[in-house]
């Protein structure tokens, strides 16, 4: 028995909703699908009018913005089943057995089954910059993750037991994008709950234009912050270590004066049909430093 969940915000998620559909009817365990819409624009609330009248689905329109973290807590009160299968909005599945490779071992507390991205270069170059993180750096393979559990986890993909979730639920301080599922992790490893790993990615089809996905990167570098505040030690990941190691060595300072500048320069370079994840990492280090100095 599985509750499949999908959060939407302006995304066109018929084609998801069809292929969930098909395969869980194929299920021998009763499903249900509920889809809450984070009040989406409407051209896309039109695009999506099938999925709401669809008799398959539980569809509930929210008549303002909650949030990333707010809208995922919204399905405990309102899914039947223990088994909560939470798939991003912006998704396609990559497999027939999509479904059956969940329930599967469905016993689980907690299990991620990955992302991909395709390897095809997308033709405009405004939107390379979103496209080739997520091949180079979101893209992480099977070995990494059962050798990273709780670094590698993405809310994009994953099904939890609704009772453990009701014990560590998303922080709705979170109300902007990003690392919500990072505390969610790190709620998760504090409590002792491991999390499983299975091969079973689902393609991230929802590639943002360059300017959208800086703008969504300092947002998550601001959550970031946020987590370090409720003390946190996130010093495993990336971009903390290198500032960690920049600041021991009285760095940051220098990084400091010339950060306003740098940013302008490098997003010139990542705006380009060939962008430089080194110097979007640059950049990210650059834009944190501003933000713990409240600059």
């Amino acid at each position: 028995m599985i509750s499949i969940c999908i959060p939407i915000y302006n995304f066109n998620v018929t084609k998801l909703v069809e292929t969930l559909i098909h395969q869980g009817k194929e299920l021998q365990h009763p499903f249900e699908i509920i889809c809450i819409d984070d009040h989406s624009s409407d051209y896309f609330k039109k695009i999506n009018a099938y999925v709401e009248t669809n008799e398959n689905i539980q569809f509930f329109s929210l008549k303002k913005n909650i949030g990333r973290s707010k809208i995922r807590n919204m399905f405990i009160d309102i899914s039947k089943f223990d088994k909560m299968l939470f798939i991003d909005c912006d998704c396609s599945i990559s497999s027939d057995l999509f479904l059956k490779n969940y329930m599967d071992i469905s016993n689980c507390d907690v299990i991620y089954g990955g992302r991909k991205h395709h390897q095809i270069k997308p033709k405009k170059s405004s939107e390379r910059l979103r496209w080739r993180y997520g091949v180079k750096v979101e893209d992480q393979s099977f070995d990494f993750r059962l050798n990273n559990p709780y670094h590698s986890f993405r809310s994009n993909n994953f099904l939890i037991k609704k009772s453990v979730f009701k014990a560590i639920k998303f922080d709705e301080s979170f109300n902007g994008y990003g690392h919500e599922d990072t505390l969610l992790a790190l709620e998760l490893q504090k409590n002792n709950i491991k999390i499983h790993q299975i091969d079973n990615p689902v393609y991230h089809e929802g590639i943002e234009k360059n300017t959208d996905f800086l703008l969504k990167t300092r947002s998550a570098i601001r959550n970031l912050s946020k987590i370090e505040s409720k003390n946190y030690n996130i010093s495993s990941l990336k971009l903390i270590n290198t500032y960690l190691k920049i600041k021991k060595l009285n760095l940051d300072k220098f990084l400091l004066l010339i950060s306003k500048k740098g940013m302008i320069i490098i997003e010139k370079q990542l705006m380009s049909s060939w962008p430089s994840l080194r110097l979007f990492n640059l950049y990210k280090l650059l834009f944190y430093i501003r933000d713990q100095n409240n600059v």
